[in-house]
């Protein structure tokens, strides 16, 4: 990274707004034009009604030939008895046969038409515009939606809304946990609040966070213990009693029972200690102390203790008694606090201020090549930071105190310190790199938010898919796919045969009589008649046969798609995407007012420096 970036990306971390992280969110879908659906349609208009001038002409024509001949012989006659009238009568004979009834109808009948015709192509003109404009305003919205989308932010600053007391991070790596002790460290320094980093990881989470906050010319106090124990000494300023409480306490976090009576043991014992020493207690001192009551001490010119010292713990050895129980306690004891007594520096003018800061960035980190070494010391550096908050006056603080790798201290070590930071107004927030034991009770406390990081141990990833709760979704159970065919043929034939017979009988007959009678005559009068009589018979036979044959087939095809989908009650986020989260990516979970809250975040500090990135927390 260059310089230029460098500083650029320590001038936009720095702000006055307390900052987690950044929260991704992807732009809103684009959006379909409100007019999409009102595309212009052509509506092709109807021929205008030219049946009647149509029908004038079909009847026009049909009588030009009767007219028209009407009209010769009227021409030919007036021709005759005037010649010049006869043109006269020409004309109005061809406008009465042809003119009238054919040509001035089938002239209407071109003009309604050209009319209608010309009336379309206005409103076709009227259409094809519309049509353009409606056109452009789908592309306008369109290229709005798509400028919307491509201006819109997409990180957006992650605060905290329920403003909690208390913060656990679970999970995570020490490069996930530098970028989030750098993005929420330089945001906080930006608003004037101090910083306590107390770093027992030994993987330096605090060294980004340190090197921005030293870029701004603010400073940074830092602690390396145990090389800088004669600069702080961590039983320094503190009274004999404090000391023993304690040194009990950090001791007392390394038994794997809770016995209550022992830490008492020890306190007492301790402070028996503590109390006869004339010079300011040390490790070497008060070990040296425990082995005068266990009557191993050598006495050396050359020792931690003087001879007073030694005299006023020895005449307690009899007030204590030499019981097997305080014989393996000292035993205890003396193993356990010799492991900081080794090699422990003599402090010239130690720091009695204690390890708490109010103001700038502390970082304190603690390293040692011996586990045990390393293990007991974090715990008295622990309870001796917990000691100097206890001592402060409630509301005297505002500002933050980072614990990074606090696992081992426990439930109880760390409820206590919570409480004892919410009384004074110090927010405490805690670095666990597991999520197991008695640890998961912290997850969902009272003013507390958690924060959820890669967390490879499949038992951590499912307690924290189980925090983080379930829901019900549908999802798509089933797909069908249903493919038929069916073929149907037939034929079928008809045979019918008809046979009849019909016959007809008749009679006619016929009587005439006549008288023919003279006149002027003497002749006799005449008379005659005639009769007839006619007879038919006839017979008919018929005889008729019909064949049918039809044939049929039918063919139809079925297709089915089909999906269904059930309600399931499901993790909101799957263990296996816990375990498989980006290193600085984490979930988010609070409980404001305004309900339980879930959100995915990034604390990598280089988002800043993108292009597209929120001034202020998204609400809503």
């Amino acid at each position: 990274m260059s310089e230029a970036t460098s500083l650029q990306l320590a001038e936009r971390l720095f702000v006055p707004q307390e900052r987690w992280g950044w929260e991704y969110v992807a732009p809103a879908p684009a959006t379909r034009s409100p007019d999409a659906d009102r595309m212009p349609v052509w509506h092709e208009p109807p021929l205008p009604d030219v049946s009647a001038l149509e029908h004038k002409v079909a009847v026009g024509k049909s009588q030009l030939l009767r007219r028209a001949g009407a009209s010769a012989v009227l021409w030919i006659i007036v021709s005759v008895a005037s010649p010049g009238a006869g043109i006269a009568v020409l004309v109005a004979g061809i406008a009465f046969s042809y003119v009238l009834p054919v040509l001035l109808p089938s002239r209407k009948i071109k003009e309604v038409l050209a009319g209608a015709q010309a009336e379309r192509e206005a409103g076709h003109r009227q259409f094809l515009l519309a049509q353009r404009q409606w056109q452009a305003g789908i592309g306008e919205h369109d290229r709005a939606e798509a400028a919307r989308r491509a201006a819109a932010l997409l990180w957006h600053p992650l605060d905290l809304w329920s403003g909690p007391s208390r913060v656990d991070v679970f999970g995570g790596t020490g490069d996930g946990w530098a970028g989030l002790l750098a993005t929420l460290g330089t945001s906080l320094t930006g608003m004037g609040a101090p910083i306590t980093v107390v770093d027992f990881s030994e993987q330096r989470v605090a060294g980004g966070l340190a090197a921005f906050v030293a870029s701004r010319g603010l400073p940074v106090r830092h602690t390396a213990l145990p090389e800088d124990a004669a600069r702080v000494s961590l039983l320094a300023g503190i009274d004999p009693d404090e000391v023993a409480d304690l040194l009990a306490q950090a001791v007392h976090t390394m038994r794997q029972s809770d016995q209550v009576d022992l830490r008492a043991l020890d306190t007492d014992l301790i402070e028996a200690v503590a109390k006869r020493l004339v010079r300011p207690p040390t490790f070497q001192r008060l070990v040296a102390g425990l082995e005068v009551l266990r009557r191993t001490y050598d006495l050396a010119e050359d020792g931690p203790l003087d001879v007073a010292e030694v005299t006023k713990i020895t005449a307690y050895v009899d007030t204590l008694g030499q019981t097997e129980r305080v014989q393996q306690e000292l035993q205890f004891l003396i193993s356990t606090l010799s492991l900081l007594a080794k090699d422990e520096p003599v402090a010239e003018d130690p720091d009695t201020t204690g390890l708490w800061h109010a103001d700038g960035l502390s970082v304190i980190t603690t390293a040692h090549s011996q586990h045990r070494r390393k293990d007991f010391l974090d715990r008295v550096v622990f309870h001796r930071l917990l000691h100097d908050v206890r001592g402060r006056r409630a509301g005297a603080d505002d500002g933050v105190l980072v614990v990074a790798g606090a696992d081992q201290i426990g439930l109880e070590g760390l409820e206590s310190f919570a409480r004892q930071c919410k009384r004074v107004g110090i927010r405490l927030v805690l670095l666990l790199e597991r999520l197991r034991g008695d640890l998961k009770e912290l997850l969902g406390s009272a003013d507390s938010a958690a924060i959820l990081m890669r967390l490879g141990n499949a038992q951590d990833a499912s307690a924290a898919a189980e925090f983080i709760g379930r829901g019900h979704k549908f999802e798509l159970s089933q797909v069908t796919a249903q493919f038929g065919k069916s073929v149907a043929k037939g034929t079928g034939r008809t045979v019918g045969e008809t046979e009849g017979t019909s016959e007809t009988h008749g009679t006619s007959s016929t009587k005439g009589r006549s008288w023919n009678q003279g006149a002027g005559s003497f002749l006799a009068d005449s008379f005659g008649g005639s009769n007839s009589f006619t007879r038919n018979d006839s017979v008919t036979e018929s005889r008729s046969q019909t064949w049918q044959e039809t044939v049929n087939e039918t063919a139809s095809e079925s297709v089915t798609d089909g999906t269904t989908h059930v309600r399931v009650y499901e993790f909101a986020v799957e263990p296996t995407t816990i375990q498989s989260l980006p290193t600085t990516a984490f979930v988010l979970v609070e409980n404001p007012p305004s309900g339980r809250r879930v959100v995915l975040g990034d604390c990598n500090p280089g988002i800043t420096l993108l292009e597209r990135v929120a001034a202020d927390p998204r609400r809503g």
